[in-house]
């Protein structure tokens, strides 16, 4: 490790461990006029669960209560986005007979229907926009008849047999249940499914159903394919960059021609190890080896080249950090953009270029996808960044959501187009619901003198009416002072603050009755002194007395190919044309 970065975390740590007392002073600056851009309102989303996805749930009185429970609360907390293909269980839905296999349940079918939770999330979700996905594999579920007996199973022998055997279509197994003493048969559960019949489904939704589709513009290119030869091992599929490519490039020519305005994400990877992880054919005759992710945004932008068709709208990943530390988690959110930052976690970015380095230790993963994106497709190519699987959640409340507030915060910065986390823990509902209610649409600049303690992220309506600083101090231990300094900005003397801090198990129950703590800020000449709580998250509420618009001048949309606009500061965009974090388009 380099020896000026070993005195950078000796330094902290050691600040870290000072008592009260001894901390100088923070200094954040905001400014309104700087860095502005449009905040992607679709960071704010999860991967929905508790909607019902069945005829007989949805007539069922006790589970139609819990569904109106779980949209009461996600309107109360106000999610812009939601996730809803079920993750592994997308990959072989079967849109017209509404059936799906279970690779993680023996490989067994069960009925789902995508048709009813859309239909949900449009008439009782009005704020939040879904995303969906088509099936890449070339197989989906065909019939139920053919599932392993589970529940006979462990009659019989009072345990469930191991759930990741291939035991659907015939299968046997061991009596202790860990064996699979005959492998089921795919073709009894399974059958064909092309690029035209899994595309078919939006102008089923379109033109059957009559959806409003700018709800559902987004629609994920599978699962996490570089890993189906463990997730979906029934299947006679030879995974390689080539392999996964074609199937890619097949059914995004097929979508794009089925409705024009379709935003297709991927290649939704696994984790870490996958991002550079998937072999190539040796008999492809690729000049080089390369990381998987590298080679996937090269073979798209050929293809895009020469098919004169948008391929590709979010570059998607997963992510799912292990670390246990609080000061490893606590750091997670610097795994994106942050090029000094060592990763202790980092392992297959050692692959990055082809080959395993063992002295690459820092990821900023996507910075390098906006640079390899850069590199092949050419600046202002309008591809947005997602992360729509993760798990941040720990036996900690709060330090969950410090960790979520950091991400949300970095991809508010860096102008990131979705994020959905996997994982669902006690303090993010929280987190989401004060990000979303009592933030702005406009993320403006702030920097502070000591970033790695004490972050601010800013936002600002497009009147400049109103600004929202949100401070999180991750010290452990110790409160923290900090001096907020805003300009461009004539903000009234009396300032609301909204803290979190000490959470405890989960405490959120509505927009009115939460674990935000009320309090009040003076500000005098632009300049606002407070005394943040150890592991905390504080929003500051700013109000402007001489509000003026954003100048036309100052917003204008960023040259693009397709979909509707994503602004920017006309001043920053100018300044930056040349830098490597191209702004992406958002669908309103």
């Amino acid at each position: 490790m380099d020896w000026c970065v070993k005195l950078r975390i000796g330094v902290l740590a050691f600040a870290m461990a000072l008592p009260a007392t001894s901390f100088a002073a923070i200094d954040v600056l905001v400014d309104s006029r700087a860095g502005m851009q449009k905040i992607s309102p679709y960071i704010y989303g999860k991967n929905i669960t508790g909607i019902n996805d069945t005829e007989k749930d949805a007539q069922d009185e006790t589970k139609i209560a819990s569904e109106d429970s779980t949209i009461q609360r996600m309107n109360e907390i106000g999610f812009r986005f939601f996730r809803a293909n079920s993750g592994n269980n997308a990959t072989r839905y079967n849109w017209r007979k509404k059936l799906t296999v279970h690779p993680d349940w023996y490989n067994n079918v069960y009925e789902h229907d995508w048709d009813i939770t859309a239909k949900t999330i449009q008439d009782k979700l009005p704020g939040a926009n879904a995303m969906y996905a088509l099936q890449l594999s070339g197989y989906a579920a065909s019939t139920t008849a053919n599932n392993f007996n589970d529940w006979d199973f462990y009659q019989t022998n009072g345990a469930w047999a191991k759930s990741t055997l291939d035991l659907a279509g015939g299968g046997e197994v061991s009596a202790d249940g860990q064996t699979a003493l005959k492998t089921g048969d795919y073709r009894l559960y399974n059958e064909e499914w092309p690029a035209d019949s899994t595309v078919a489904i939006l102008n089923h939704w379109k033109d059957n159903l009559k959806l409003d589709m700018k709800r559902f513009e987004y629609w994920s290119m599978d699962n996490e394919m570089e890993i189906w030869d463990g997730t979906h091992s029934d299947l006679p599929l030879t995974v390689t960059q080539q392999f996964l490519v074609e199937r890619y490039l097949d059914v995004a020519k097929k979508a794009r021609a089925a409705w024009k305005d379709v935003k297709l994400t991927g290649p939704v990877t696994a984790n870490e190890w996958q991002w550079c992880g998937v072999k190539s054919d040796p008999n492809a005759g690729e000049d080089r080896n390369y990381c998987w992710l590298e080679y996937f945004i090269k073979k798209v932008a050929e293809a895009q080249k020469t098919s004169g068709v948008k391929l590709l709208d979010v570059l998607d990943i997963h992510w799912y950090p292990a670390e246990k530390s609080y000061e490893e988690r606590i750091n997670w959110h610097r795994v994106f953009f942050d090029t000094t930052y060592v990763y202790s976690g980092a392992n297959g970015i050692k692959n990055v270029n082809g080959g395993w380095d063992n002295s690459i230790n820092k990821e900023f993963i996507f910075k390098r996808l906006n640079d390899w994106m850069n590199a092949y497709f050419g600046e202002n190519h309008g591809i947005g960044l997602g992360l729509t699987e993760t798990d941040i959640t720990s036996d900690d409340a709060m330090l969950t959501a410090l960790v979520y507030a950091s991400f949300l915060g970095t991809f508010m910065d860096h102008g990131v187009e979705l994020f959905s986390p996997w994982g669902w823990g006690a303090g993010m509902d929280e987190v989401a619901h004060l990000f979303i209610r009592y933030g702005h649409d406009f993320r403006v600049a702030s920097t502070s003198n000591n970033d790695s303690l004490v972050s601010a992220y800013s936002s600002v309506t497009e009147a400049l009416d109103s600004m929202t600083v949100i401070l999180v101090n991750r010290s452990e231990k110790e409160s923290q002072s900090v001096n907020l300094s805003v300009e461009n900005f004539d903000a009234n003397s009396a300032a609301k603050t909204l803290t979190l801090s000490g959470l405890v198990g989960e405490t959120f129950v509505s927009h009115t009755k939460n674990a935000l703590q009320s309090g009040n800020a003076v500000v005098a000449a632009g300049k606002i002194s407070l005394e943040l709580p150890a592991k905390s998250i504080t929003a500051i509420l700013l109000t402007n007395r001489n509000p003026n618009a954003i100048p036309k001048r100052a917003i204008r949309a960023v040259p693009k190919k397709t979909g509707t606009p994503r602004y920017v500061n006309g001043r920053v965009a100018k300044k930056n044309r040349n830098a490597s974090h191209p702004m992406p388009t958002f669908a309103k």
